[in-house]
């Protein structure tokens, strides 16, 4: 958003103060140096790998130079006047927007508005502007940190949703976890010894004894039954470990990362997904891609899939259309899976939210809004991204990206 509006309002507001209400002072040069230093704000995903680590600093650099070095410079030349005092309030409520964390938000006008004096004073007289923008900066201060303020607070209430659904998810998660515990502790006996009686089995109907026929594929499923069985608990323990990170966590811890394969990912999600049909599980189409290798968890990754699945069949089949398609490519720097569904779409004015915590389209019953936030929390956590595409009663479309090597 920041590059967008850079690019835009740099050469409009250049064409307004010089043609149609000229101003005292303007600068070309400025004007083209913010829309250099905007363009690459709009082609972020573009960057290289090794590269997007650095987008943090560019991010702030940018902010800095866009919003109060600009503004204050323009400020000090045009003689501190009404149009550049208000457009410099702009300029700093705009930087309270942009950035949520307060003392950053206090830095970068700081530092940019520090960078602007010194341009000035390398640029022109100080002596009467000093004394006109000292009576102003009382009013500046106060935007920066009454803006914080109201940031700061809207955190704190976020941060308090959080804990509340963790708190949840913290009971909900003790009640489950007794029950799973009590049935691994009970098939445990059925892991050593269940392979031992199905083999004496084996071996009396080979000797011809007197016990019941059971048919050989059935004797095979019984020797794995109990692993299998003791899977499924693990499995279920990872899940709820998963939602309640989801629930209350904005990190992801990286101690048991390690490469997996994308479609070996793909694979067991869709084997473990709960369809509630035999029609929800064809309306996901998957024809095994191109391979890759990701660094991370694939279990995270599994919930992201879940996720996107959940959502998709949610939307394919309430709209009574559609299908749901999977797909993964390599590329230079970044590998891609592909997420979309041929169902009723989302509105742009609720794609550029959907990331959001606690945002959510849905009733209250259907959804809470964490668990697209939870996906993006994964995937920055694998150095990578997510992104979301669709056009109204067409599609919708997840792009998952994955770092190249690691």
């Amino acid at each position: 958003m920041v590059g967008v509006l850079g690019l835009v309002s740099f050469p409009l507001y250049y064409f307004i103060w010089q043609f149609v209400f000229p101003q005292p002072y303007e600068s070309v040069w400025l004007r083209i140096g913010g829309v250099l230093v905007c363009i690459p704000l709009l082609f972020y995903r573009l960057w290289p790998a090794r590269m997007q680590r650095y987008f943090a600093g560019y991010w702030v650099f940018a902010l800095s130079y866009a919003l109060p070095f600009f503004f204050t410079y323009m400020l000090l030349r045009n003689d501190l006047s009404l149009v550049w005092s208000m457009s410099t309030m702009a300029a700093l409520f705009m930087l309270v927007l942009a950035v949520y964390d307060w003392l950053l938000v206090i830095c970068i006008a700081v530092v940019g508005s520090l960078l602007g004096w010194m341009a000035f004073l390398l640029t022109a007289d100080s002596a009467a502007a000093f004394s006109a923008y000292m009576q102003q900066l009382p009013i500046y201060a106060f935007v920066v940190i009454a803006g914080s303020i109201f940031n700061y607070t809207a955190n704190m209430v976020k941060e308090e949703k959080l804990n509340a659904h963790a708190a949840i998810g913290r009971n909900i998660a003790h009640e489950l976890r007794t029950p799973l515990s009590g049935m691994k502790g009970a098939t445990s006996g059925l892991v050593q010894y269940l392979p031992h009686l199905v083999a004496a089995h084996r071996a009396a109907m080979e000797a011809g004894l007197d016990v019941r026929r059971i048919r050989s594929t059935r004797l095979d499923q019984l020797s794995d039954a109990a692993n299998r069985i003791q899977e499924e608990i693990d499995f279920s323990h990872t899940i709820i470990d998963m939602l309640l990170l989801s629930a209350g966590q904005t990190t992801i811890k990286q101690d048991n990362f390690r490469n997996h394969s994308i479609n070996d990912t793909i694979r067991r999600a869709l084997e473990r997904y709960p369809f509630k049909s035999e029609r929800e599980r064809h309306l996901v189409q998957w024809q095994e891609g191109e391979d890759f290798e990701y660094y991370g968890s694939d279990l995270l990754v599994t919930h992201v899939l879940f996720n996107l699945t959940k959502n998709a069949l949610h939307s394919v089949i309430s709209a009574g259309k559609g299908v749901i398609h999977i797909s993964s490519s390599r590329g230079v720097d970044t590998n891609r899976l592909i997420f979309m569904d041929t169902g009723p779409g989302i509105p742009r004015t609720q794609v550029k939210h959907i990331f959001d915590y606690f945002y959510t389209s849905k009733t209250v019953d259907q959804g809470t809004g964490l668990g697209l936030s939870f996906c993006r929390l994964v995937m920055q956590s694998l150095h990578g991204g997510i992104r979301c595409e669709s056009r109204l009663g067409e599609y919708t479309l997840f792009e998952l990206s994955f770092p190249r090597g690691r």
